[in-house]
């Protein structure tokens, strides 16, 4: 009876598993614990190996990165297949953000963080990171739309959108830090909400 080779895995395949066992090493040991051998351990695969598809550090930060932005895109598409709730134009902002609560998500967080700071030094780094930053901004900018259509004013939805997004940085922060004072998604949505009303009426009193 013939048997069947066991099915090698390619290397696109084979970059993932490494780079998703970075992320855990990231989340768990931070930038300088990121060693070619400890990914090695992670993933269970022969020493060598990781040193094998990503000869140098900065290269195998670049891989995470690309692999954070792949799971990113992932989550995103998760959530923004269902239309908008028009009573909750937040809703999938907040979602998407309490995604990264716990569990891998919170391993996800943890790990971006810990590149956010390696792409100061980086460019190439820097536009994985960016790239998430830019689809946030641009969903923030959607819902504060949203809210308001009537709204002529482009300088307020500016700065309605720059406090929604630091707002959400704040968020992304302390549940890295392990806080959950803000524990769900609905919660999150009524606060940004009250954050874009504050900026709102803080515009308005600074033009009386």
């Amino acid at each position: 009876m013939a048997t069947t080779a066991p099915r090698k895995r390619n290397g696109d395949e084979r970059r993932r598993e490494l780079c998703d066992a970075a992320i855990e090493v990231l989340a768990e040991h931070g930038s300088r614990g990121l060693t070619h051998g400890q990914v090695d351990r992670y993933a269970g695969v022969p020493e060598g190996t990781t040193s094998y598809y990503y000869r140098t550090r900065a290269a195998l930060l670049r891989g995470v990165g690309k692999r954070v932005a792949e799971i990113d895109v992932a989550n995103l598409k998760s959530v923004i297949h269902r239309p908008p709730d028009p009573a909750s134009p937040f809703a999938h902002l907040a979602e998407l953000t309490m995604m990264q609560a716990d569990g891998s998500g919170l391993m996800l967080n943890r790990a971006r963080h810990e590149l956010l700071l390696g792409a100061a030094r980086d460019p190439d780094l820097a536009e994985t990171s960016q790239a998430f930053v830019a689809r946030i901004v641009a969903m923030a900018n959607d819902a504060v739309a949203h809210l308001q259509p009537d709204t002529g004013d482009p300088e307020l939805l500016e700065a309605q959108t720059t406090a929604v997004t630091t707002f959400i940085a704040g968020v992304f922060a302390r549940l890295v830090a392990g806080d959950r004072t803000i524990n769900d998604a609905e919660q999150l949505a009524r606060l940004l909400q009250a954050v874009v009303t504050a900026v709102s009426v803080e515009r308005a009193e600074a033009g009386s």
